[in-house]
């Protein structure tokens, strides 16, 4: 009997469930062996000396500051306030920069005419503008939500439009000669076709998100991990500044996991796509 095949993959050429259960486990065990074989080397560097560890610290120096922060539960209140204000800083940006990428799609005379105001905008360093934005927005969370969101809208609208302008021509103009209006061509055809590169810019922006809430934490604030950084560097903690950059890591790291897991599940018809 012939064999059936699944998605455009012979059932033999698929790799079985414990298949790719071994291959995660040992993905992941590659991943612990390097990371064990840093924290060593770099503990040894520090514990000989063969580097200055108060211009490096080390990684016993570094988990005993976070020891130390999370017993006392300053941790949790620089977490708290900065993962908040880079969560509001991305949904704002993401939420206008898709609408505006949809909509510049949409009608390619307007994208011709703001073609250069939006490559001009993009570039202005976000650096710059954030005093601006402490002025216009006050040293609460607005202006550090504004400054996220300001990293967050220029890449979620370049990606949507560039997704939606790639979309299958043939396929429009099939859908279309069936009788499709202008609406259902957005939601059924166009859409779909841009929703991998929307996710693209969505992992790649939820990490400028984050690098725009301790931006703005580093102009005016009393708490987060931005503030945090500054202080200890202020005062030359090398200690302080690395265990703030560890948890930055690690929160980096949790929130592409978590844009990967969404975006597979709005493309999981498409098998080819690797967020």
């Amino acid at each position: 009997m012939r064999a059936e095949v699944q998605d455009g993959v012979a059932p033999e050429a698929q790799p079985r469930r414990g298949e790719r259960r071994f291959g995660t486990l040992h993905l992941q065990g590659s991943r612990l062996v390097v990371l064990l074989l840093l924290l060593g080397s770099w503990e040894i560097v520090a514990r000989f000396k063969w580097i200055d560890p108060y211009l490096l610290s080390s990684p016993s120096a570094i988990a005993n500051r976070l020891w130390s922060l999370t017993a006392s539960g300053q941790l949790f209140t620089h977490v708290y306030v900065t993962a908040w204000e880079t969560l509001l800083g991305f949904i704002l940006g993401a939420v206008l920069g898709i609408a505006g990428g949809m909509a510049l799609a949409l009608s390619p005379r307007a994208a011709a005419v703001a073609d250069p105001f939006m490559v001009a905008l993009n570039g202005l360093p976000r650096v710059a503008l954030a005093p601006l934005f402490v002025v216009w927005f006050g040293i609460g969370i607005g202006s550090k939500v504004a400054v996220a969101a300001s990293l967050v809208v220029f890449v979620c609208l370049f990606a949507t439009y560039i997704g939606m302008r790639n979309t299958d021509v043939v396929l429009l103009r099939a859908v279309e000669a069936l009788g499709a209006t202008k609406r259902q061509l957005l939601v059924k055809v166009e859409l779909p076709f841009a929703i991998p590169w929307i996710f693209a810019g969505l992992k790649t922006s939820v990490a400028m998100a984050l690098i725009g809430a301790i931006i703005g934490e580093f102009i005016a604030a009393s708490r987060g991990l931005g503030w945090y950084i500054a202080y200890s560097g202020g005062t030359f903690d090398t200690t302080g500044v690395m265990a703030g950059l560890v948890v930055l890591g690690i929160m980096s790291i949790v929130l592409d996991a978590v844009i990967a897991q969404v975006g597979l599940r709005f493309t999981r018809w498409k098998p080819d796509v690797a967020l």
